[in-house]
């Protein structure tokens, strides 16, 4: 069901990009780093990954567009709780809504709703010298979070951005006191056809 939304939603964005190509849309791809960690965890550490981006941009005016995208985000956290390193991991398919308020040409200010789907989670752990895998039990299968950050578009197509995604949600199921949310730094590079 997942791919399945994943290929429903690439092919939306194509559609659309055929569809309509004139100086009020705009479509391509972004990828880049991500640096991520979670709240409420004692001990927490950042956690290094990647993201990989297809959107479209609506221009409504000279200031104001709107730019949906699917997002692919590795997010996760790292610990070391008695002298265990361990690796948590979580694959999102993340769909933000951006406002993009165009401050002076070329550079704008995105703001907006994400939507994340939850793919899968695993932690890996280092006990005694081996690595043990595992599933990340009672994850929930959503989460909201409110991105912000700038782009700036160069006049050959291609952009540099940076976002932080502040997570609303708590992302366990259970009630235990131990919920996080999902912080997210985001830098990458991208092109706009």
């Amino acid at each position: 069901m997942k791919k399945l939304l994943l290929l429903f939603a690439f092919t939306a964005i194509i559609t659309a990009a055929s569809a309509q190509r004139n100086e009020n849309f705009r479509y391509g791809v972004t990828g880049g780093l991500n640096v991520t960690g979670v709240s409420h965890v004692d001990d927490s550490k950042a956690k290094l990954s990647f993201y990989a981006s297809a959107f479209a941009e609506f221009r409504l005016g000279y200031v104001v567009s709107i730019q949906p995208e699917v997002i692919y985000s590795r997010q996760g956290y790292k610990t070391d709780i008695n002298s265990i390193d361990s690796w948590h991991r979580m694959n999102y398919l993340n769909i933000p809504v951006l406002v993009k308020l165009y401050l002076f040409e070329g550079l704008s200010l995105d703001l907006g709703p994400q939507f994340g789907i939850l793919l899968n989670g695993k932690t890996k752990s280092k006990v005694n010298g081996a690595t043990v895998k595992t599933d990340i039990d009672g994850l929930k299968g959503g989460d909201i979070s409110f991105a912000m950050g700038f782009t700036y578009r160069f006049y050959n197509g291609v952009f540099v951005n940076t976002r932080h995604n502040l997570g609303l949600t708590d992302n366990l199921k259970n009630n235990s006191g131990d919920n996080f949310s999902n912080r997210v730094w985001q830098i990458g590079v991208g092109y706009a056809f």
